[in-house]
């Protein structure tokens, strides 16, 4: 049966299929040796109590037929049927007039692997102020997330966009911006501190957004791994127009859940 089950229902299960061995060799050993009747009826009541002592523990859902529904029943095992996928849907909303949004995102083809990290900023209509991509080498994805950041922070402050709307599809980075954390990596604790001082300068906010909102960077991280140094563009990639397009129509995404 296509059933998920957990490490402790698979060892149940495999109990009750010796003790199930068991009790037909004791039962036929009974009969052999003592000239007694086996009681087939207890045999199988022990049978049914190990399979729905198995029962009560599973964990995860079920996938079966018809058939194995029907089989599962009779041996009065009560089904967990997996629940209808939630739908959320995902708007980007540009940033409020004379502030600028950035979104920001990491990829890493490993753990650890080769990665790297990138982030577009916009105006309050929409419009494409500059974007960039960063190869990182090999590090993990959350050490790309953080190299986003870091990296898009320093790029606003360069160019004196001190009103500035950081969102990620990192909890991660959200959590530790608000917390203004300094756990961080050591090897990015000076970079990671720097940023820390250069946001108490600024009129910055933080928000999360799932990766569905969030598909331009996403499409600029994807690449970054693959580029040969930094690279600034004041105007969009070709390959991400369909994806600004998206957001200054207000298309919405959608995420199952």
């Amino acid at each position: 049966m296509r059933v998920v089950f957990s490490t402790q229902m698979q060892a149940l299960w495999r109990v009750s299929i010796i003790t199930v061995f068991w009790v037909v060799w004791f039962l036929q050993n009974q009969a052999t040796f003592e000239d007694g009747k086996p009681v087939f009826a207890d045999a199988l009541s022990m049978i049914w109590r190990f399979v729905r002592e198995a029962d009560s523990l599973q964990s995860g859902t079920m996938k079966n037929s018809v058939a194995e529904l029907q089989t599962l029943q009779r041996l009065h095992v009560s089904g967990r049927p997996p629940k209808a996928p939630r739908i959320l849907e995902v708007n980007w909303h540009p940033p409020p007039p004379g502030c600028l949004k950035v979104n920001t995102d990491g990829a890493a083809f490993g753990s650890p692997g080769l990665a790297g990290c990138a982030g577009v900023f916009r105006t309050c209509r929409g419009f494409v102020r500059g974007c960039f991509a960063i190869p990182l080498g090999v590090c993990f994805a959350f050490e790309a997330e953080l190299a986003a950041t870091i990296h898009a922070i320093d790029y606003a402050w360069t160019f004196g966009w001190h009103r500035l709307w950081l969102e990620s599809d990192s909890t991660f980075v959200v959590n530790i911006l608000r917390s203004r954390s300094r756990k961080v990596p050591w090897r990015w604790r000076p970079a990671w501190d720097r940023c820390l001082r250069l946001i108490s300068q600024m009129d910055f906010a933080v928000t999360h957004i799932y990766r569905e909102g969030n598909q331009v960077a996403d499409s600029l991280a994807s690449r970054s791994p693959s580029i040969v140094s930094p690279t600034w563009w004041w105007t969009a990639p070709s390959f991400c127009n369909s994806f600004i397009f998206n957001d200054f129509c207000c298309r919405p995404s959608f995420r199952f859940c």
